[in-house]
């Protein structure tokens, strides 16, 4: 036996295993996307944002329909405001908001399964109608 063989051996398996690695994440690529259900919606994916004051959960939904049921989360504090009454309103857009719940400086409301990617969530200073931070549910854009 040579004394080359030991090391052929071990660039031989080495090849083999970056070459099996890769296969497995292109085989992992593909089966993401097969599980992912298909959709006539526009494709343009609405990003996930949010402030410090809030949050929401889960912050990205997959698909439009159904509805999902998400947690909003809320802390006037972390906006600088020190306020014992807050306001979360809630919209398909941040012009056509309703008030969805009310509570302290700090809290968290479950919706129901209505919540859908570009829901927006509005945290405001109940006494003076300030807004001390907003969420947007992300994902696909929905009609």
């Amino acid at each position: 036996m040579s004394r080359h063989s030991p090391l052929l051996i071990l660039a031989t398996f080495l090849a083999l295993a970056i070459s099996g690695c890769q296969q497995a994440s292109t085989a992992a690529a593909d089966n993401s996307v097969a599980a992912q259900p298909v959709q006539a919606v526009n494709t343009h994916a609405i990003p996930a944002s949010s402030s410090s004051a809030m949050s929401v959960t889960p912050a990205t939904i997959a698909t439009c329909e159904p509805g999902v049921v998400a947690t909003v989360h809320w802390n006037a504090q972390a906006a600088h405001v020190t306020t014992s009454n807050t306001e979360v309103w809630v919209g398909s857009k941040p012009t056509d908001l309703k008030l969805f719940a009310a509570g302290g400086s700090q809290g968290q409301a479950q919706t129901g399964p209505w919540t859908h990617p570009g829901t927006h969530f509005v945290l405001k200073n109940k006494d003076d109608g300030k807004v001390l931070g907003n969420v947007t549910v992300g994902g696909p854009s929905c009609p």
